[in-house]
């Protein structure tokens, strides 16, 4: 099964919870106090003092979220979260959020491959396992959403010295499968765990 790895979502908040790059030459950044900054190739950085972008209204912009299974939707409070618009080289089954304020991105995958739920929970481990130099389980326990029992997974791991936190709600079936995940670096996810719960509790499965 075709998954995004861990190690894909933690380069995405590397370099000080960054943003995708606006450019092959310089990053832009969230610093730990909420502001911005830009981050050059050499190692430089200087406060982006530039007004922000309002995202290009999209079909899907909106909550809910309608993923590539019919079946599979997201609510999300839109003056939190973005939506971050779809570039060419994206998996056609992931999209990103990004958090409005605070320093915390999130993404949704889903697609028809047949999968178990234990299935679904495997890759999470393996893929976390195979990025990480460390990996921990902080907590798991079943739920139900919409008459079916999802997993609810919240983990540690550890990429080239820094520590992450991701809580996530993952579902598989014989008609699809869906995985919901908000993260963060783990000095600062205690802070902002509400509003990841708050999203990834808004999974619906018809």
């Amino acid at each position: 099964m075709r998954r995004t790895t861990i190690a894909t979502l933690l380069v995405s908040l590397t370099a000080a919870l960054a943003l995708p790059a606006m450019s092959a030459e310089e990053l832009r950044a969230i610093a730990e106090d909420g502001r911005k900054v830009i981050l050059s190739p050499d190692g430089k950085w200087k406060f982006d003092n530039r007004l922000p972008t309002t995202p290009s209204s999209t079909s899907d912009a909106a909550s809910p979220y309608q993923t590539a299974v019919k079946r599979f939707s997201l609510n999300f409070d839109t003056s939190k979260w973005i939506l971050i618009p779809k570039q060419d080289a994206d998996e056609y089954n992931k999209r990103m959020f990004r958090h409005k304020s605070l320093p915390i991105m999130a993404m949704v995958i889903a697609d028809e491959i047949p999968a178990s739920k234990e299935t679904v929970r495997g890759i999470i481990i393996s893929n976390a396992n195979s990025a990480a130099t460390s990996m921990t389980i902080l907590q798991e326990q079943d739920k139900e959403v919409g008459g079916k029992t999802i997993g609810a997974i919240k983990f540690a791991a550890t990429l080239k010295n820094l520590e992450f936190v991701f809580s996530s709600h993952y579902y598989g079936a014989e008609d699809g499968n869906i995985q919901v995940m908000c993260y963060s670096v783990q000095s600062l996810f205690h802070k902002y765990e509400r509003d990841c719960q708050q999203f990834t509790a808004g999974l619906t499965i018809k």
